[in-house]
């Protein structure tokens, strides 16, 4: 029978505070804040992503509600197809290299997915678009591929960001670490999920919100640039 690697240690039922206990100890790591922040980043990306794809296809794009659903099946896809590049490019090592340009290139493709949203046309007499009439539209292609690309992107970005953290840390904190992770994750999440609620109260179009997302992007970069930096100084440390 195998031992704990730590002493056991008492539970506490006030989940707020034992909730912000764990976060504290676990961000005092710089590689692990920094992977934990860019994450958290990347999830209110894809709240307000997840939130106004059912607005965007039915005011904006004039499609149906299984149109808001084709587009969440690709965004799974696309984190997939990422997650195997990403895999491929550093050839099993963990490491935050391609983070940053990862993340820019995802904020370039919500660009695109914005500039095709804004030319986006259709004839208000035929009514919502089914999948058949909406892939058939002329802008279908090119909107539906700027997506694929903006979950390939985030796929490659969030994906080393976890194995870092499973890595990273000692075997013994990889439980903490990861349930810190969800904590601030899910903050975040919500957090997004307000400003995309509060900013659609406010009257702002909900395309024009597309262009927060590509500015939360820059942060995730920043944050994955940092990490990075932070790697290679450890790195050079232990060498």
């Amino acid at each position: 029978m195998r031992r704990p690697m730590i002493r056991a240690e008492p539970l506490d039922f006030h989940f707020v505070r034992s909730s912000v206990a764990l976060v504290r100890h676990t961000m005092h790591d710089r590689r692990v804040y920094l992977a934990i922040m860019a994450i958290s980043f990347f999830w209110s990306i894809g709240a307000v992503l997840f939130i106004q794809f059912p607005p965007l296809a039915k005011n904006v794009l004039s499609a149906s509600k299984e149109v808001a659903s084709l587009f969440l099946v690709i965004f799974s896809v696309g984190i997939a197809i990422g997650s195997i590049s990403i895999n491929a490019l550093l050839k099993g090592t963990v490491s935050a290299r391609y983070a940053p340009l990862s993340v820019i290139a995802m904020g370039v493709c919500v660009a695109m997915f914005y500039l095709v949203c804004r030319v986006w046309t259709t004839d208000p007499v035929e009514g919502l678009l089914d999948v058949g009439a909406f892939v058939a539209h002329p802008f279908a292609v090119p909107l539906l591929i700027s997506l694929l690309l903006i979950a390939v992107f985030g796929g490659m970005f969030v994906v080393p960001l976890y194995a870092f953290l499973t890595t990273f840390v000692a075997k013994s904190e990889t439980a903490r670490t990861i349930a810190a992770n969800n904590i601030v994750n899910s903050g975040a999440m919500v957090i997004g999920s307000i400003l995309a609620i509060g900013l659609s109260a406010a009257g702002v179009p909900i395309i024009d919100q597309i262009l927060l997302v590509a500015a939360l992007c820059l942060v995730s970069a920043w944050f994955g640039r940092r990490l990075y930096l932070a790697e290679c100084a450890a790195n050079a440390v232990m060498q």
